[in-house]
């Protein structure tokens, strides 16, 4: 971190994070007790977002102009960054790149939303507000602040689009297997960047069999809940939590489980339409991977076989498209704590025999080498007269996954760009 701090919200975050949660524990309130100052900035990959460049770092200077009328601190932030020239075209001379952004901020001083400001950034350095709930803004040595009293704390909205199935699965190592509750979800897109953790709740309909409960870090959107009790009905919610608060249960979802072998029982409904043996394929990230963060668009080719069901499909090839959440690096690949986000832009799946049509809909799948990456979405059209969920999880593998982001001798480190992707038991249904 240099001395203008323009690192420390990922840290603090993780601090407060922390707090926070000890507060809730103690039923404390915590907006109940002053906090702060918090310094006002952009985390440094938004202004990379913004500026398009960094050289050793991208610097800050922040002004705090009042308040949003959403009730957030809000002000402007002036970025810059100095790139110099190599070699006898280059004249060693230094180019300084400049932008400014809008930006709102909640109230532990991490961003709430932002965009490009034309014209430069300005604002008093003078400038100082509070509001009606003590919280007070001002700006001091090129850099704004916020001190909270009693903020108005707005927890999340509900997660919406919740879809579930369940399967067989089979412990790895072990010849035991359970049944497999796979949960996907949609954060609420104002503060899908902000959220800390997602519960899952299964809540069996009659009295007898366990509740079943699954937490995720961070912005994730899927999760798994074992064991699942065979011919059982399962209520589904989903929760979302952040710095402020926890959000109200999304709309509930009734699905009924199938029998020990994944079959259709007497209780009907909820059982997959179609189980996949195998699942195979290529991914392709742009830009790629690389030390500098990056939106990534992905590519999914593959092919599903070994399909069996109602309908007349065997198997299936696809291609999906979909976006990480959030400007992502290397450590994606690395460590589960850092594995981004995807929305889905688009997926196709065509069926073999052809008679069995084409679906259309959404998938979504992380971007991890740590760990299995667990499937969602849904799926339209061809075999499925109604939306039918995406579940199940794949293995990914990508090309240059070691070195990424570590220069060649003299070569600058290449992006990493490709991978494959593998799995089974994928359910659709």
């Amino acid at each position: 971190m240099d001395e203008r701090g323009s690192t420390v919200t990922i840290p603090r975050r993780s601090i407060l994070g922390a707090i926070v949660a000890g507060l809730l524990g103690l039923g404390i309130a915590p907006g109940a007790q002053a906090a702060g100052p918090y310094q006002l900035v952009l985390d440094q990959g938004s202004a990379f977002s913004i500026l398009g460049r960094s050289c050793g770092g991208i610097q800050e200077e922040s002004f705090a102009t009042g308040f949003a009328p959403s009730g957030y601190p809000a002000g402007n932030v002036n970025l810059s960054t100095r790139c110099g020239g190599s070699g006898r075209g280059g004249g060693y001379k230094t180019t300084t790149y400049t932008a400014s952004a809008s930006v709102v901020w909640n109230w532990f001083g991490h961003v709430r939303s932002y965009a490009r400001l034309e014209g430069g950034g300005g604002g008093s350095p003078s400038f100082e507000q509070t509001d009606a709930h003590g919280d007070r803004i001002y700006n001091a040595a090129s850099r704004g602040y916020l001190e909270t009293g009693e903020p108005p704390l707005q927890p999340p909205d509900a997660p919406g689009e919740v879809a579930a199935s369940v399967a067989p699965y089979e412990v790895p190592g072990t010849e035991t297997e359970h049944l497999r509750m796979y949960v996907s979800w949609s954060p609420a897109p104002d503060t899908a960047a902000l959220l800390t953790s997602s519960t899952v709740t299964a809540t069996p309909v009659k009295p007898g069999p366990p509740v079943l409960t699954a937490t995720v870090d961070g912005n994730w959107t899927t999760a798994a809940l074992e064991p699942v009790s065979p011919n059982t009905a399962y209520v589904i919610t989903v929760t979302s939590s952040d710095e402020e608060g926890t959000s109200a249960a999304s709309a509930p979802l009734e699905l009924t489980s199938p029998n020990e072998d994944g079959e259709k029982g007497a209780g009907g409904g909820g059982t997959a339409a179609m189980t996949c043996e195998t699942a195979s394929g290529t991914i392709k990230l742009s830009p790629g991977l690389s030390e500098t963060p990056h939106v990534q668009n992905i590519t999914l080719k593959g092919e599903l076989n070994g399909c069996g069901g109602p309908s007349p499909a065997e198997s299936a090839s696809i291609v999906a498209h979909l976006q990480t959440t959030e400007e992502v690096t290397c450590l994606a690949l690395a460590s589960l704590s850092f594995e981004p986000t995807t929305a889905p832009v688009s997926a196709v799946v065509k069926w073999a025999p052809k008679e069995a049509g084409t679906s259309h809909g959404s998938l979504t799948v992380p971007i991890t080498e740590a760990g299995e990456a667990i499937l969602g979405g849904s799926l339209q059209g061809g075999p499925f007269s109604s939306p039918a969920a995406v579940s199940g999880a794949v293995y990914e593998s990508f090309t240059g996954a070691a070195t990424c982001g570590v220069a060649q001798g003299k070569k600058q480190a290449k992006p990493v760009k490709s991978g494959t992707f593998s799995g089974s038991s994928i359910e659709l249904g």
